[in-house]
């Protein structure tokens, strides 16, 4: 069975990110299971934990995983986790920290998922403003 993420997870998925923020080493295996853990704690139906994952300060690192070219499940679990953000009264947070222009980028990604997620995210920007 898949684990079940939860906020409580937070501060586990924040120190691997700085730990590998630190090491300097991309690892795509290691930041694709934080960005789906992270997409998986706000793809709860009521209320998902939105403020939480923001005031963690994953977005930028959310954000940053889009613009890993030679990972797309990365960019694609990033886009995902994003959409979710975006699809809640927080969608200003994404724009604010900057994530169109990398969304609008992965338009031309080699992956169909890749596009199709970020396709997704922009419209929900879109819908939102």
């Amino acid at each position: 069975r898949d684990k079940v993420f939860t906020t409580q997870d937070i501060p586990s998925l924040m120190e691997q990110l700085h730990e590998i923020q630190q090491s300097g080493v991309m690892d795509g295996d290691k930041l694709k299971s934080i960005a789906q853990a992270f997409r998986k704690i706000m793809s709860v139906e009521n209320n998902p934990p939105v403020h939480e994952v923001l005031n963690s300060g994953a977005l930028p690192y959310l954000i940053n995983m889009l613009s890993l070219t030679d990972k797309p499940l990365v960019q694609f679990e990033a886009a995902w986790a994003l959409t979710n953000i975006a699809s809640t009264d927080q969608t200003a947070a994404i724009v604010d920290a900057g994530a169109i222009p990398a969304l609008v980028q992965l338009l031309t990604s080699a992956s169909a998922d890749v596009r199709e997620q970020s396709a997704w995210c922009l419209g929900n920007i879109a819908g939102d403003s």
